[in-house]
């Protein structure tokens, strides 16, 4: 009688593993399924992410420079452009021409709201950047580095022939608030 006691422990604690192995090997299965299920959730979110600002006129490096009429710019508006770098980075950036006749360049990001992808407005003498609010002096485009202004490229722009240059060298600088 013991031994068929014994068979039957046996048999109940062989049912027993069996069932525990086949629930824990299902729940580690959901698990991974439900990893997957979320990686490709936040790669969706990622590639999902696009620069909401102002994209501007699409224009294109030659010979690693752009080059932009600058009479447009005589009425004080900001002009938003972007331009592939040779890398297939994508730049945003506005060009500008201050109260005091000085041609500048920025990014269309700054150094702390860059996340958001909503770049700056223009309300008068002032870019205003779309997602804290904050107001930044044309006189100041693209001469300080950091805080919640424009990414600099380039805070004196020449005009030569009608045309304001701007080298891939200066637009790669900014190049991390797009990334």
């Amino acid at each position: 009688m013991s031994k068929i006691y014994a068979l039957i422990i046996i048999v109940l604690v062989t049912i027993a593993s069996i069932y525990f192995i086949v629930t824990n090997s299902d729940k580690s299965n959901n698990s991974v399924e439900q990893k997957k299920d979320v990686s490709t959730k936040q790669k969706v979110v990622v590639e999902e992410t696009k620069f909401e600002g102002e994209e501007g006129e699409k224009i294109s490096l030659v010979e690693g420079k752009i080059e932009i009429q600058a009479e447009p710019l005589d009425d004080g508006l900001a002009r938003y452009y972007n331009v592939n770098l040779s890398n297939g980075d994508i730049i945003y950036f506005f060009v500008v021409k201050d109260s005091k006749g000085i041609y500048r360049a920025a990014a269309n990001a700054c150094q702390v709201c860059f996340g958001s992808k909503k770049g700056f407005r223009q309300e008068g003498d002032n870019m205003i950047c779309n997602t804290c609010g904050n107001a930044y002096p044309l006189e100041k485009i693209a001469t300080e580095k950091g805080g919640c202004n424009p990414g600099p490229i380039n805070p004196d722009l020449k005009v030569e022939n009608g045309k304001i240059t701007i080298t891939e060298t200066e637009l790669k600088e900014v190049s991390g608030f797009f990334n």
